[in-house]
């Protein structure tokens, strides 16, 4: 008797690790969905976006995407290339590679414009009190100013 109940524990215990190891691989997706929201930022989802949104279909698995114009709608989630579900290699991402964004484009032009016409510009401070910003303040402003249009700006 004592031989039976050791062996329905450890059974019970190999089924538990067996379903939580099989759990694991059921929440893994194998591909995910990407587009941009009506701000310009990047979105994933296991899911589509809503209708009329341009996205992207990318596997995790082959590093491939897939394309789909936001007319057509939610496709299924195949990553399987085959005729009339095309695929293309998903680039690796650098820094340079990013996302245009108009708000922060605009932005960033209105403020490089600032630290070109006007002769002295104060800011605040870490305390919030106001300072005069240095010429080299001003120069590495204009210089993450510069880095930011042609970052975000078409």
């Amino acid at each position: 008797m004592r031989v039976q109940q050791v062996f329905c524990k450890g059974l019970q215990g190999s089924l538990i690790v067996l379903l939580a190891a099989g759990s694991l691989h059921v929440g893994a997706a194998d591909n995910y969905y990407r587009w941009l929201d009506n701000r310009g930022n990047p979105v994933h989802s296991d899911r589509p976006p809503p209708a009329g949104i341009d996205y992207e279909v990318i596997s995790t698995s082959s590093g491939l995407k897939r394309v789909v114009p936001g007319e057509r709608g939610a496709v299924p989630a195949e990553v399987k290339p085959r005729v009339g579900n095309e695929f293309k290699p998903e680039p690796r991402r650098t820094e340079a590679t990013s996302f245009k964004n108009p708000e922060i484009c605009a932005s960033a032009r209105k403020n490089l414009n600032t630290l070109k016409t006007h002769a002295r510009l104060q800011v605040r401070d870490n305390q919030g009190d106001m300072a005069y910003i240095s010429d080299e303040e001003r120069l590495r402003l204009m210089n993450e100013a510069q880095s930011l249009i042609d970052q975000y700006c078409e």
